[in-house]
């Protein structure tokens, strides 16, 4: 790996928290529809064209500490009213959030003071869980965000299928296999079946796009500066690539606004991203960032101040892509999601080489939703990519390896458990058996 160019790898692995936590809702299930773009930036889809970006480019990941995001949102404190108020119902808030009570009537003179008023807050997002890359081959951070956004659609592959995928099988020790935004990520995204809307754009466009389709529960896939000084000891403050050094997994938006309507830009909104372990304070991996919307953005040499932040986004033009479901061109499947045993694959690719690691078992367990008591389904995996099917589920079923018959007597979900090899493809779908 190198420290300009190439994309964050190196770090050791294990787990420490950050700041505001992002406690979200559960991430959307297959979609149908990209989201549209209002702002004239330059947007793609998984189902067109590709956006270029200095295609074969590679970019180099650096390590980096993560400077501290306050844990708590500003709380304003109202003033005593000296006659009683009966408080109006708030806005249903996506977290817990103290709500106001009615209180009984009461003279002014036995009126108790007011207490203070809480600013509720908001919180949206894919919640997703960290996951680890490999480090070798100039990283594996863009394979792993892919990766990661999958699970959230059922599908899980190895981030070695996934340069695979990216590449059209180049050697995995190329730079030019890397999977990048801007590159090649909007036909990997097709190639994997997925349905996706890739952007770039100005920064407060882009982060109130980002806002947009975290809230809608779509994982939203950026690229970040690294702080070249705090990862690697230099004292270039031009150092590292002049877009961006690293790609992380957006899963969590915290705002003290509502998050209903229209997206807009909130300089205290705070975003919540995964960086799949690369930044090890202590030896131990932190994983989760928060940043505010206002304090975000930095050029290259602000990024690379030796005070600064760990992690900072380009403020100038942004790269991101959302993944926002699966290709269902008959619109009949149901939302699966996976959650997999293991956060890691172990062992790791080994730096040079482009043979596959030994597999391990990992364990897959699938969650099945919206489903309708007393309605009958199948389940069905895939594996491989090419034997996935976009449309017609059932009158495909032969192109499934496995498949389950599942009719829940009460409630809208279901949930199995299946073991397989790590170097393995499962991807899932569930339909209606009445669905063409």
């Amino acid at each position: 790996m190198t420290p300009a160019r190439g994309r964050l790898g190196w770090l050791s692995a294990g787990a420490l928290t950050l700041g505001v936590g992002a406690a979200m809702v559960g991430g959307a299930g297959a979609a149908h529809a990209d989201a549209a773009d209002a702002n004239g930036d330059t947007v793609s889809h998984s189902d067109g064209g590709r956006t270029s970006h200095n295609a074969g480019r590679a970019r180099g990941a650096s390590p980096v500490r993560a400077s501290a995001v306050k844990d708590s949102l500003p709380v304003k404190a109202a003033a005593s009213r000296p006659a009683v108020t009966v408080a109006a119902s708030r806005p249903v808030v996506v977290d817990t959030v103290p709500t106001a009570l009615s209180t009984p009537v009461m003279s002014a003179a036995t009126q108790p003071p007011s207490a203070p008023a809480v600013t509720p807050i908001y919180r949206a997002g894919s919640n997703l869980p960290p996951r680890r890359q490999w480090d070798a081959n100039f990283g594996y951070c863009g394979e792993t965000s892919f990766v990661s956004a999958g699970l959230n659609y059922g599908q899980y592959i190895s981030q070695y299928d996934a340069r695979a995928i990216a590449s059209k099988n180049a050697r995995q020790s190329l730079e030019s296999s890397q999977l990048l935004l801007g590159v090649n990520d909007v036909a990997a995204a097709k190639a994997m079946h997925l349905t996706a809307v890739a952007k770039q754009a100005p920064t407060p466009s882009f982060l109130t796009w980002v806002k947009s389709n975290v809230t809608a529960g779509y994982p939203v896939v950026m690229g970040v500066f690294t702080n070249q000084s705090r990862f690697y000891g230099t004292t270039n403050l031009n150092a590292g690539d002049t877009e961006y050094d690293h790609i992380v997994t957006v899963t969590g938006i915290t705002s003290t606004h509502p998050l209903t309507g229209p997206a807009t830009y909130y300089a205290d909104d705070v975003l919540t991203f995964t960086d799949h372990g690369e930044w090890t304070p202590g030896g131990l991996p932190q994983n989760t960032f928060n940043y505010p919307f206002a304090t975000f953005p930095a050029t290259r040499r602000q990024a690379n101040a030796k005070t600064g932040p760990v992690y900072s986004l380009k403020n100038g033009t942004d790269y991101g892509i959302s993944i926002t479901g699966i290709i269902d061109l008959s619109r009949e499947t149901v939302p699966v999601r996976l959650t997999t045993s293991t956060n890691a694959e172990t062992p790791a690719m080994v730096n040079g080489s482009n043979t596959r690691p030994a597999a391990k078992p990992v364990t897959l367990t699938a969650t099945v939703s919206n489903l309708k008591p007393g309605t009958t389904y199948t389940l069905y995996r895939y594996s491989s990519m090419a034997a996935v099917p976009d449309s017609n589920i059932n009158a495909n079923a032969a192109k499934a390896a496995q498949k389950w018959t599942i009719t829940i007597p009460s409630g809208s979900t279901y949930t199995m458990s299946q073991t397989i090899m790590s170097n393995e493809i499962a991807v899932y779908r569930a339909v209606p058996v009445g669905a063409p």
